[in-house]
């Protein structure tokens, strides 16, 4: 299981499973947000029912939608240490922000884009991956 990359250049979202030795099946992933120069890393935890069913279906709405909506889509990991609000104004804008355990210590925010079309159905087909791998657990 590898990376999947959200973005690029100087903002994007780095999403990698973490995998105990020994087991094959990851237990978590470790989100790392890159804003130019900020660079915010945090543990988040999967869902016990559905790992990152959710995320992968989140995703793959905005594909489904790649001419774009109006407002804003909501996804937040289970613990609320991962938030992704997307918009459309001709590319796809993600606000992510990564919080604490206890979310009055820290958090930090970041606007990352991705084109519609091939990189947007590309970040989908990576985020399935990835939550596929936690079918398992």
């Amino acid at each position: 299981m590898t990376t999947v990359e959200l973005g690029s250049g100087t903002a994007r979202l780095l999403l990698r499973p973490n995998v105990d030795l020994g087991s094959a099946v990851p237990h978590s992933l470790t989100a790392e947000l890159r804003v130019d120069s900020l660079v915010a890393t945090r543990t988040v935890e999967h869902h016990y029912a559905s790992g990152f069913a959710d995320l992968a279906v989140f995703v793959e709405s905005l594909t489904d939608d790649w001419r774009g909506w109006t407002g804003s889509r909501r996804w937040e990991s289970l613990e609320g240490e991962l938030e992704l609000i997307a918009t459309h104004d001709g590319h796809v804008r993600l606000a992510v922000t990564l919080r604490a355990a206890n979310p009055s210590e820290w958090s930090a925010t970041g606007t990352i884009t991705i084109d519609p079309g091939e990189p947007l159905s590309a970040a989908a087909r990576d985020v399935r991956a990835l939550a596929a791998g936690f079918a398992s657990s």
